[in-house]
């Protein structure tokens, strides 16, 4: 591949070489300020091209013009660009004027475009340049912390995982579907998970459902973005209607300019490490601790090799076999020109990423055309094409039982290999038997290969004046193959005889097609536009899998080679269609007071024919206050100030395709295959309905040296879609093959409030150096206020097994975590009797009256003392038991924030950025495992060493049993209790003790770059040469022990939130990039 790269350079120069004979003209100049002052750093543009030069220190410039070129675009940040006529001028003299406004751009909304400055709505604009300054597989990746009113929270650190990403808070109890719709150049991008049909490759090998349409950003390369433009409140998503309740991400990509061909080629490489590990016992640590435990335990004895910790080594670093340092590399290439009548960009790109976690990966390839062409001075006809191909080696990485999980919960007596090179394993006497992590990762196989297609076509004629009918037809594809296989294996005593494989299709298509007309006039001072438009869609999915068992060699993967009786096949489709009419009126007077009005009328196929329609309303206003007379003796300070208000209704319909009915399913019996129904029918359920206040300013300050935009906003979600939670004795819980799906209801009400404020500002901007700051800042209070009509007061969310982890209630907190209180530590028999009632209090010896102590089977000295909070009456009662479960903390942040800073000084620049959340809480999962103290077999956080130890007040033999005669010789650090097996007081129940502070503050991206002198670069003819090297997650300051505070959405359990149960870290990566433009 570098062969090939080089001999590309190579006749890029050439070609380039080939021209020079053209016949050229030579320009020279200097560019100043309104004082006479040089400006390095002007961007000076050929017009109609790409091709341009900047200023050197003293303002200087020389270019090349060709025979044609007759005009320079001089621009630079906070001056007014300016177009110069060169003529027969040899040397200019060019003076810049600051600005007196902000860049009246041009920016993307629903359906349109308008002037920036003319927004009436709350919406943030993130440029393709901030875009790049991460090295991220995803689009949404490179999102985090760079709008106010967007957290975004990566679910894992895994090669190519996507970003939880929530506007405005949570607005639905489905975590599912609770992401924002993004729509890239017109065409919704869907996320499609087929009627509850994931890949299937999570339950049997301890990994999480996947869905198997890649999440359609992964489509997206980011280096292809232009802009994006989020829409936060529902006066401007509510054009989207029922898709637009979690906010909308319009994205714009690059398009053809014309001129002459340009081309452009990145390169960047990456070292990538994890930036912490958790401490664990080593082998001499764990060697006393076990010693320990089978010395407290009856019947139990110490095993023989470890009786003499100081005899040991080290042991075992699992996470040293675990994690390792991987290379990441991406190459993009784009064309872009064209001519007045056609337009053209073209781009390529690969991205490679190797886990830091042992068998994971990512790989992709992309490709982009895009095309706009005047067929007529009144028909623009264009397209949008991108084709992208994945394959995720997936590893086991994130599940309840995955292999992070696993090396942290195994011994240090353990080794990775046999003397023979062989996979070793557990083969400790009486050991349970944890699997080789290494091993199970590199012998399994779990690969999804992804091919996803997105294409667009437009047409754009314009009748008369101002009158313009734009159509659009779009095409969404994406192909899913899934690939699992399970091999036999003896890992010790832990072994797997009969080896299994599945191989799963999956096809999801989405088509839409649009019609609107737009009608823009100005009259004098009043310019109205109006909107009227329909749009239809479909989407459709359908799988096809095969399973088996018992292959004949684990080199044989194909589930046809299987034994025919463990052969099974499943297959399922579904689709879901749309229908919608929607308009838009805006007005405004003098551009100083505006007005905007939208509606839309949706029709789906998710419900039943009496509830199938739903009107969406929503209207803004802003009021231009600085272009008043009143404001003149203040402008010079505060040049801009605008005070926007809006109000509108938005809905939900994502909860699968026709939830109102029933369906069925087969079902293996004692008498051959059955049919039976597979979910509980809904004909009555409706739309998700979301209304939504906002208020806000924008102000600019100093001839917009300094902006700041703050909104408030209150949003009230209600008929909340849920499925029903049912009692186990309706068939609801158990295994997938015979449980009874849940009917889908409305029930609840969430409202969302907050504040986010922006602030942008040119701090400096000189001739040598320039400060550009960025920072944002959100706050947003989440709280379920009701659930109407639902079976249960409450929503319970699961951990591992059956342990509730989390439970919204009414007044709190969407997954809210729920547990017990700990008090203290019982440091006698008297402080357990004068205590509640444990739940293994002793029971009374009816023969003698006394209570039957045993410090195997009951509470004891040692073991945590819970807090009575309450009892059937809604009273403490002195009793322990599950009323006393209360709320512990919530998962969502106060406030989340980001800082990105750029320091230009002559050819170089350093960009740091920094983001954080402050005051969410994170359930430590993992740490608990790690700390349970009630067996001798699996590994334990080094801290257990600081655990309460028991000790005789007069040393007898026996006395170990004898509560009377039991004291605390160490009192355990942060409430760590007893070490005893099986744990009889329940000591590691979900409980305050496992719930931390998940605050953070992480260096995101620091880089730092050189932009080569043009004197050097032009004479071979490129352009532009900027070479970068950086650091990303440089380093995290937090509170929390685990490995990384960031834990979004639980890969595994529905109603959880912030549970790190040995999540994929995010790995550290150091950077070097390579940028060159021809």
């Amino acid at each position: 591949m570098k062969n090939n790269l080089q001999f590309f350079l190579a006749m890029f120069f050439l070609a380039f070489q080939i021209t020079v004979h053209a016949q050229e003209k030579v320009v020279t100049g200097k560019v100043t300020d309104e004082t006479g002052a040089p400006l390095p750093g002007v961007s000076v543009i050929i017009q109609g091209t790409t091709s341009g030069t900047v200023t050197d220190m003293d303002g200087h410039f020389t270019i090349n013009l060709k025979e044609g070129q007759n005009s320079l675009k001089f621009s630079f940040i906070g001056f007014e660009s300016q177009i110069i006529q060169v003529d027969d001028q040899r040397e200019l003299s060019i003076q810049l004027i600051p600005e007196t406004r902000a860049i009246d751009e041009v920016v993307v909304i629903g359906y349109g475009t308008m002037r920036k400055s003319d927004i009436s709505t709350a919406s943030v604009s993130v440029s393709g340049d901030d875009l790049q300054q991460t090295m991220s597989a995803n689009l949404d990746q490179a999102l985090q912390g760079r709008a106010a009113g967007v957290t975004a929270i990566t679910t894992s650190g895994q090669p190519g995982a996507s970003v939880s990403i929530r506007i405005r808070g949570q607005s639905t109890l489905s975590t599912g579907s609770a992401e924002p719709l993004y729509v890239v150049d017109g065409v919704p991008i869907q996320n499609v998970i087929q009627g509850g049909h994931d890949v299937g490759i999570g339950d049997r090998l301890g990994n999480g459902p996947v869905s198997t349409f890649g999440g359609g950003l992964s489509s997206i390369n980011p280096s292809d973005i232009e802009s994006i433009e989020i829409l936060k409140d529902a006066s401007a998503t509510a054009i989207y209607g029922s898709r637009g309740a979690n906010g909308v991400v319009l994205i714009t990509t690059k398009r053809g300019k014309t001129g002459e061909a340009s081309f452009n080629y990145s390169f960047e490489y990456g070292i990538q490490e994890q930036a912490k590990r958790i401490d664990v016992m080593n082998l001499r640590e764990y060697a006393e601790y076990s010693n320990n435990i089978a010395a407290e335990t009856d019947g139990r004895e110490s095993r023989e090799e470890l009786l003499d910790p100081s005899l040991l080594g080290e042991g075992t670093d699992w996470q040293e076999a675990v994690f390792r340092t991987a290379p990441l590399q991406k190459h993009q290439i784009s064309a872009s020109g064209g001519t007045d009548k056609s337009r053209y960009y073209i781009s390529g790109s690969y991205f490679n990423q190797e886990g830091t976690v042992i068998g994971s990966g990512y790989e992709r390839f992309t490709g982009r055309v895009n095309l706009d062409v005047e067929l007529k001075e009144w028909w623009n006809m264009g397209t949008n094409i991108t084709i992208a191909q994945s394959e995720d080696d997936l590893g086991l990485n994130n599940s309840d039982e995955g292999i992070i999980n696993v090396a942290l919960k195994t011994s240090p007596d353990v080794p990775v290999y046999n003397v023979d090179g062989t996979w070793s394993g557990d083969e400790r006497e009486g050991s349970p038997g944890k699997i080789n992590p290494i091993a199970k990762a590199l012998d399994e196989e779990i690969k999804l290969e992804r091919l996803n297609f997105i294409g667009n076509i437009y047409s754009d004629i314009t009748f008369l004046e101002g009158l313009s009918l734009r159509t659009e037809a779009s095409l969404n594809i994406g192909n899913t193959d899934a690939y699992t296989f399970l091999p036999t294996y003896q890992y010790g005593n832990v072994s797997n005889t009969q080896n299994s494989s599945r191989w799963q299709y999956n096809k999801n298509r989405y088509w839409e097609l649009k019609n609107y007309l737009t009608y823009s006039r100005s009259f004098g001072y009043h310019n109205p536009t109006i909107m009227v438009g329909q749009e239809v869609s479909e989407s459709s999915w359908e799988y096809l899998s095969g399973a088996s068992n018992a292959l004949s060699s684990n080199e044989v993967h194909s589930p046809s080679l299987g034994e025919n009786n463990t052969m099974t096949v499943g297959s399922g489709f579904g689709s879901s269609a749309m229908a919608s009419f929607f308009t838009r009126a805006n007005y405004n007077y003098n551009r100083k007071y505006y007005l905007t009005y939208t509606f839309r009328y949706d029709g789906s196929s998710n419900f039943g024919p009496e509830n199938r329609w739903a009107p969406f309303h929503s209207a803004s206003a802003m009021w231009r206050v600085s272009d008043e007379p009143f404001w003149n003796g203040v402008s010079h300070i505060v040049n801009s100030f605008k005070i926007r208000a809006g109000w509108g209704q938005t809905g939900n319909a994502d909860i699968g395709g026709y939830q109102w009915g029933a369906s069925i399913t087969k079902m293996p019996t004692g008498l051959g295959m059955g049919y039976r129904q597979s979910n509980i029918a809904n004909p009555y359920i409706q739309w998700e309905e979301q209304e939504q206040y906002n208020l806000g300013v924008d102000m600019g300050f100093f001839n917009n040296r300094i902006d700041l935009i703050v909104d408030l906003y209150h949003k009230t979600s209600t008929n909340m879609l849920m499925a029903m939670q049912l009692p186990s004795y309706m068939g609801t819980r158990g295994n997938a093959s015979s449980r009874l799906n849940p009917p889908m209801g409305n029930f609840g009400e969430i409202r969302n409030k907050g504040i986010e404020i922006t602030f942008n500002a040119i701090p400096v901007s000189g001739p040598l150096f320039t400060w550009k700051s960025n920072i944002t800042f959100t706050m947003n209070d989440n709280t379920l206020l009701g659930l109407t009509d639902a079976p249960s007061a409450h929503i319970e969310g699961y951990g591992q097994w059956t342990d509730v982890v989390t439970l919204t209630e009414i007044g709190q907190s969407l997954y809210g975590f729920y547990g017990y209180k700990v008090e203290g530590i019982f440091t006698s028999k008297e402080d357990i009797l004068n205590s509640p009632k444990q739940e293994a209090f002793p029971a009374t010896n009816e023969a003698t009256g006394e209570l039957m102590w045993d410090r195997a089977t009951t509470t004891w000295v040692g073991d945590l003392k819970f807090k009575d909070i309450s009892g059937p009456d809604g009273k403490p009662d002195g009793i322990i038991d599950q009323y006393d479960r209360t709320y512990l903390g919530s998962p969502w942040p106060k406030f989340s924030y980001g800082w990105n800073n750029s320091f230009r000084y002559k050819n170089l620049e350093l960009t740091v950025f920094v983001n954080g959340n402050y005051g969410n809480k994170v359930l430590n999962y993992i740490g608990r495992s790690l700390t349970t103290m009630d067996n001798m077999w699996d590994n334990q956080l080094s801290d257990v060493t600081k655990r309460t130890i028991l000790g005789p007040i007069e040393e007898v033999e026996g006395w170990y049993n004898d509560i009377d005669n039991v004291q605390i010789i160490q009192m355990g650090e942060d409430n760590m209790p007893r070490a005893i097996a099986g744990d009889p007081n329940d000591n590691n129940r979900i409980s305050d003790r496992y719930i931390e502070d998940g605050s953070y503050l992480r260096f995101k991206n620091v880089s730092l770059s050189y932009y080569v002198p043009n004197r050097i670069i032009n004479r071979y003819g490129v352009d532009n040469l900027k070479i970068t090297a950086g650091v990303q997650n440089l380093y995290t300051i937090t509170n929390y022990s685990g490995f990384d505070p960031e834990i979004g959405a639980s890969q595994t359990s529905d109603n959880v939130y912030g549970l790190d149960n040995g999540r994929y870290p995010a790995p550290r990566i150091f950077i070097f990039g390579l940028n060159v433009a021809f």
